[in-house]
């Protein structure tokens, strides 16, 4: 007898909590690099997402270029190139999970400009959820009392254009395929970097360049099993466990590099993941 395949539910839980393990992991290594410069570190990343899709391009060559909405795949990989950079520049100097706190708040964002943008009618239920949740963005941050310096200005600013990025694949889903955005988005996204990166491009040493195929490589397979969870089963069921990077990120974080997490920082995510559950599951309905 055949064992039964698990149900596309617990299928897509289980690649739900290996996609948080793993872009979790791709920040720690982030973390771990000693003096490479983040353009650098975007280069890897955009040089992943292109080689990512080379099976796809080997089999259908130019065919994969074809698209019906040429400015906004353009608009698209701008947004990833900007939103990219603002990630690692706060994960490379925030403690890990404050980063990964902030970055949650892209749902918040996505429901703040889902009506003017897209047109999209946002119930009172999902406006109430998105207030409670950027009170928790100022538990997280505190004004007055921490320093709202660059490395947090970053992450509130990569959260914002990963709100673009939702955005703007909503309107390119209806017309492209998931490969020909990826391959878009490496390209334009490496096209605007190579000139930041190439003036301190240098050998990074072997430990630093293993870090850097690691991380460049992880960003994409994380996307890639959160995309094929989100076919197996409703965002309003497989959203909520994405929320498990919170306890990733807290774990590396006090074990890899002594960083404790304090009782504002707790508050402020109860809002901010509760906030963007009730919002997944209110979308849904």
């Amino acid at each position: 007898m055949t064992a039964a395949l698990p149900s596309p539910l617990l299928r897509a839980a289980l690649l739900t909590t290996l996609a948080a393990f793993i872009f979790n992991l791709e920040t720690v290594l982030v973390k771990c690099l000693t003096e490479v410069p983040v353009a650098t570190i975007l280069l890897a990343r955009t040089l992943g997402q292109i080689a990512w899709v080379l099976p796809a391009w080997g089999r259908e060559g130019m065919g994969l270029l074809r698209t019906r909405q040429p400015v906004m795949q353009g608009l698209r990989g701008v947004l990833s190139f900007v939103s990219w950079g603002l990630y690692y520049v706060g994960f490379a100097r925030l403690p890990l999970a404050t980063a990964t706190v902030l970055s949650f708040t892209s749902v918040l964002f996505v429901t703040a400009l889902a009506g003017p943008l897209l047109r999209e009618r946002v119930g009172r239920r999902r406006w109430l959820a998105t207030l409670v949740g950027f009170l928790g963005v100022l538990l997280v941050v505190r004004p007055g009392v921490l320093p709202l310096d660059w490395p947090l200005a970053a992450s509130l600013g990569s959260a914002l254009g990963g709100a673009g990025i939702v955005l703007t694949t909503k309107a390119l889903a209806r017309t492209e395929r998931t490969e020909t955005i990826m391959l878009y988005i490496g390209l334009i996204a490496t096209a605007g970097t190579l000139p930041l990166a190439l003036p301190g491009l240098a050998w990074p040493g072997w430990t630093n360049l293993l870090l850097l195929v690691g991380a460049g490589l992880l960003g994409p397979a994380g996307m890639h099993l959160w995309i094929t969870a989100l076919r197996l089963a409703d965002a309003s069921v497989v959203a909520p466990l994405s929320y498990v990077r919170l306890v990733f990120a807290a774990l590396a974080g006090a074990l890899l590099f002594a960083e404790a997490a304090d009782g504002w920082l707790l508050a402020g995510a109860v809002l901010i993941v509760g906030s963007a559950i009730t919002i997944t599951r209110q979308g849904s309905r």
